[in-house]
């Protein structure tokens, strides 16, 4: 038991800093985010969901998710969207790091490139559903939500895959954080 504090101790501080960074990111890099249809695209939202969810988990990287959409829709540096892209990508690359800690424990960090899932197919779908990009739901405003998250969910889960190969060679990987 004296094991599992320190640890989910570690988890929490982890994640209010990732949520920090999330919205210090988005609010201070001229870079970090554009704007599209309504839509405010920032690859950072997703290089920290790659990190958490393979680092951290999928409950931690979730609760990131929803920290960083919650300050960044409050502060006005984000949309309603940053609710189901974040969260539905920290969910999926959370599932696939899950799953191949148990089966490839070796390629845990390639579960970033399982983000763009997640944030294009269901977030993308749910943004059209809730804002329709023509008005109403239709084929063409659903491809092109798909194709304004994929852009931001592609960027953000390369850079993020590249700094988990750099901790992992510091010495730190999911296995720090069990």
């Amino acid at each position: 038991m004296s094991e599992k504090r320190p640890i989910l101790t570690v988890k929490v501080v982890l994640a209010a800093i990732f949520i920090a960074v999330g919205v210090v990111l988005s609010a201070l890099n001229p870079f970090a985010f554009f704007t599209i249809f309504g839509t405010k695209i920032n690859p950072f939202a997703h290089l920290i969901n790659v990190i958490t969810a393979v680092l951290l988990g999928i409950t931690f990287s979730t609760l990131t998710a929803l920290g960083i959409a919650t300050i960044r829709f409050a502060a006005n540096l984000g949309t309603i969207h940053a609710f189901h892209g974040g969260i539905s990508g920290a969910v999926v690359v959370g599932i696939v790091a899950h799953i191949l800690w148990k089966k490839k424990p070796k390629y845990v960090e390639y579960a970033a490139f399982a983000e763009p899932i997640g944030t294009v197919l269901i977030g993308g779908t749910i943004g059209e559903l809730l804002v329709p990009i023509y008005g109403t739901i239709s084929l063409g405003g659903l491809l092109l939500y798909w194709w304004l998250f994929f852009w931001s969910s592609l960027v953000g889960c390369i850079i993020g895959f590249l700094i988990l190969k750099i901790l992992k060679r510091t010495g730190y990987s999911r296995e720090t954080f069990s």
